[in-house]
């Protein structure tokens, strides 16, 4: 596990016990602080999910690509059959 991993599940294990307590007992500033750390939790866990969608490796170009053929009518490749 990550250090930021283990970072998110501290921020939610002590952010909704102490939102809760501070709702309870009334304690406004405390139930902000409680509720920063759940944000916090879930800016965490959406900045994971971001990582996650992009590639690990760098993707390699094509060495024949096919963009310098699309002026071509179909069926013409470039070699004389069709």
């Amino acid at each position: 596990m990550t250090p930021k991993t283990s970072l998110a599940i501290a921020c939610l294990l002590a952010g909704v016990p102490l939102a809760a307590w501070a709702l309870a007992d009334g304690r406004l500033l405390l139930a902000l602080a409680g509720f920063a750390l759940i944000f916090t939790f879930f800016f965490f866990v959406i900045e994971g999910m971001a990582k996650a969608g992009k590639p690990k490796h760098e993707i390699r170009r094509a060495a024949d690509a096919a963009w310098n053929m699309k002026d071509e009518p179909p069926g013409d490749s470039g070699t004389g059959r069709q």
